[in-house]
């Protein structure tokens, strides 16, 4: 197991005829306080006449046996900069360490890192049996009988256990080598409960077992590092909760190092210890899920966690602690006053998410909507909500509240719960 880091790292593509380059940005990286995104001087020399960045000033430590989640929309790099550490693509600049070793210029196979990919990419002329050996035949294992002498050169060796190999198991001839080969399979084969299926093609499963053969074959090298390129996108809703309760737990019970990318937020919520949320090539905010959704850094990450998304609105500031809208006045709690100070008389963006808007009565705190929308999940009701000068909210209620399509309603703003964003930068105006 080892720790990665990324330090400054850089991918770039060459762009199109007359499509213009985006320049490195040169100012601090958008995370959060406390984070452990080093500051960095950019090497401008990462820009070339005619390319684009996709990946810009990206800086991140996955500490050992921690699981990362990368999330993002699609295009924002997440996947790119899995393939950067496992050596598919090729480094524009900055450095990536696996553990202590300096891994820029190292061939994938070198590095000690297992890959599960979206689209599975098993070998379908073979069993899942061979499937997951597949690996562990071309490399080394630990303790490799190999090294020990032999009654019979190794090239013969490895020639009669592949001409026996599809022979009646009494027949197969099974070197040393072979022996730890199969039991590491059948280990591996037991911890995702896939004994029954060792003999099938991949044709013969269904999504959801070729998915943990996926696994399988990654977990079977004992790798360094896992790296997970979206591998739930392709099974159902059921299966994606079922299967992703299965890779924590395994992650937790085998304490590989795991980075693994995903545009479901769902799925980072529930599986990251930290999560690093990227858009356009960097990276937003790296922090725990709960910190993410209580203290989003700016505007973006804000939006991007939480579902429904958050509500935005445009509110004038006058200090202390009045916050004006064309709708309603809110009084802030004195938490706020220093942090408000400076936006007096300003346009801030005021945030608050769909669960924290109750119905309520008239009042000047509250606001006047018209439900435009409703969508009753059994569990939950989600209200879509039009106010006077046609902003649109999102609401999120209780089932045991009956809202009719066209109904006028009062809503009520948890104070305590508000976020504010400056209106120009989009980052976050903090009173904690």
């Amino acid at each position: 197991m080892a720790q990665v880091v990324l330090e400054n790292v850089y991918k770039s593509f060459p762009g199109r005829k007359g499509e213009r380059g985006v320049a490195p940005v040169t100012a601090e990286p958008l995370v959060a306080p406390g984070d452990e995104a080093p500051t960095i001087n950019v090497d401008q020399s990462h820009q070339l006449p005619g390319t684009v960045n996709i990946l810009r000033r990206i800086n991140l430590t996955v500490n050992d046996g921690e699981f990362m989640v990368l999330v993002g929309p699609s295009g924002c790099g997440k996947s790119t900069l899995l393939r950067l550490i496992a050596g598919l693509e090729e480094l524009t600049g900055g450095k990536i360490w696996v553990g202590d070793r300096l891994v820029n210029d190292l061939p994938p196979k070198e590095r000690d890192i297992a890959m599960v990919f979206q689209n599975y990419a098993l070998y379908p002329h073979l069993t899942v049996y061979d499937n997951i050996a597949f690996g562990l035949r071309r490399t080394k294992l630990e303790n490799d009988p190999e090294d020990t002498p032999k009654q019979m050169p190794g090239w013969v060796e490895n020639m009669a256990v592949g001409m026996t190999r599809s022979l009646p198991k009494r027949l197969r001839y099974l070197s040393e080598k072979e022996k730890a080969v199969d039991e590491r399979v059948r280990h591996v084969a037991g911890l995702l409960q896939i004994e029954s299926l060792l003999n099938r093609l991949p044709k013969q499963l269904s999504g959801g077992q070729k998915q943990r053969v996926a696994l399988g074959r990654a977990i079977a090298r004992n790798p360094q590092v896992f790296l997970m390129d979206e591998p739930l996108s392709n099974l159902d809703a059921k299966l994606r909760a079922e299967t992703r309760s299965q890779i924590v737990k395994l992650q937790r019970q085998l304490g590989t190092t795991t980075i693994y990318v995903t545009h479901d937020q769902t799925e980072a919520m529930t599986m990251g210890d930290r999560i690093a949320v990227m858009n356009q090539g960097q990276i937003q905010q790296i922090a725990s899920p709960l910190q993410l959704y209580n203290q989003p850094t700016n505007q973006f990450v804000a939006e991007f966690i939480g579902s429904p998304p958050m509500n935005f609105l445009p509110v004038q500031v006058k200090a202390p602690l009045l916050l004006h809208h064309s709708q309603f006045r809110l009084t802030l709690p004195e938490v706020w006053a220093p942090f408000l100070q400076k936006y007096d008389g300003r346009s801030i963006t005021l945030g608050i998410r769909p669960e924290h808007l109750t119905i309520s009565v008239p009042a000047p705190k509250n606001l006047l909507v018209q439900v435009d929308l409703v969508e009753a999940l059994g569990n939950d009701t989600y209200l879509s909500v039009r106010l006077e000068d046609s902003s649109t909210l999102q609401v999120r209620i209780g089932p045991d509240r009956l809202i009719q399509l066209g109904d006028r309603v009062w809503l009520s703003i948890a104070v305590d719960k508000i976020h504010l964003f400056d209106s120009q930068t989009g980052m976050a105006i903090r009173s904690d």
